[in-house]
């Protein structure tokens, strides 16, 4: 039999975010996770705490991004694998009256740090934009593929892929008991897949699949991100991510030639360089009805708790979002109340 402090099921960014705030904490770990179509594998991982639809920030957007940042460095100098690709933003404006907008956020408390008020006149090699630009300073992506996977190997012999079997679940005295692995405590991070789980599918975990295409455009030569209808992410040797879609009604994991065509129109709106469509992909997010994280601990059994719904920004929000939970159940912190699924309690 094997003893851990923590059984983690699923390992995209909440649960390696999950597992390294363990390992920091140094307790002990197994990783059950079925490596199905994830979002994280397949994510921009742009990070960026503001909404460029409205000029201002996100939830806890600051805070998030404080924390992320240096979380990311620390992963990446353990793993001695280079992760975090820092890179301006370059917001194209729709129409001159974004200018405005646009200089007034930049005075606002907090946004100042990412906002440059200065409005960019000047033509972007390749890129279509009439109306300029405004550039966010302390952005960039992080390389979530090559995270997840060289993460997992490092792991090797706490990891096992597998699909979990929610009906093999054994509650005891000390703890529980799932195959052979006796653990304190099991932590849910299973992303989408959450709507099967038995102990937390009563959450209004909803779903967004999200298409995007990988392009290879050699002419355009950007190393900042682009964001117009879309974002277009530089990923090296002329390749671009380009992306995503939000649909709500298909649940499926297939990409459509509908999905496909929005994407290469609105590439279009934003280059105006050849390239080539070198893959086709989707995922479904895990966004939740409120827009806000799931994180918490099952009513009925106090050893099975959750950590999901990140959304469209889990690069950001996972590193937090373990902490917060690591420290409800291992320190007895309330958790912030916009995230704690109790919110939800007349639903479940």
């Amino acid at each position: 039999m094997k003893k851990v402090d923590t059984l983690i099921v699923g390992f995209g960014l909440a649960g390696l975010a999950y597992t390294e705030t363990l390992v920091l904490s140094n307790k002990t770990f197994h990783v059950i996770d079925a490596e199905s179509s994830g979002s994280s594998a397949i994510a921009a991982g742009i990070y960026n705490p503001t909404v460029l639809k409205r000029f201002n920030m996100t939830w806890k957007g600051q805070e998030l991004h404080a924390f992320a940042l240096p979380f990311y460095q620390t992963i990446e100098k353990k793993l001695q694998h280079k992760i975090n690709f820092p890179a301006p933003i370059f917001k194209l404006f729709g129409q001159a009256a974004d200018h405005n907008q646009w200089v007034v956020a930049a005075d606002r408390a907090g946004l100042s740090l990412f906002l440059d008020a200065t409005i960019h006149s000047s033509s972007i090699a390749g890129v279509k934009s009439p109306y300029g630009f405004g550039k966010l300073n302390a952005c960039g992506r992080i390389d979530t593929r090559t995270l997840i996977e060289v993460y997992r190997n490092s792991i090797a012999n706490h990891y096992q892929q597998a699909s979990f079997d929610y009906s093999a679940v054994e509650q005891l005295e000390d703890g529980l008991l799932y195959k052979g692995i006796h653990a304190q405590d099991i932590v849910f991070c299973e992303g989408y897949a959450m709507v099967n789980n038995p102990f937390f599918n009563g959450l209004p975990l909803v779903g967004s699949k999200g298409q995007i295409l990988i392009i290879h455009a050699p002419e355009l030569q950007s190393e900042a991100i682009l964001k117009g209808p879309i974002f277009i992410a530089p990923l090296g040797d002329d390749l671009y991510w380009a992306g995503a879609s939000f649909e709500q009604k298909d649940k499926t994991l297939a990409t459509s030639p509908k999905g496909k065509a929005w994407l290469v129109a609105k590439i279009e709106q934003l280059i105006d360089v050849p390239y080539t469509i070198e893959e086709h992909l989707c995922h479904i997010r895990p966004t939740v009805l409120d827009r806000r994280p799931l994180l918490g601990t099952h009513k009925k059994y106090k050893n099975i708790h959750l950590l999901n719904g990140m959304g469209s920004r889990g690069v950001l929000t996972a590193p937090l979002a373990a902490k917060w939970l690591y420290d409800s159940i291992h320190e007895g912190t309330d958790l912030p109340r916009e995230v704690d699924i109790s919110r939800f309690e007349k639903i479940t």
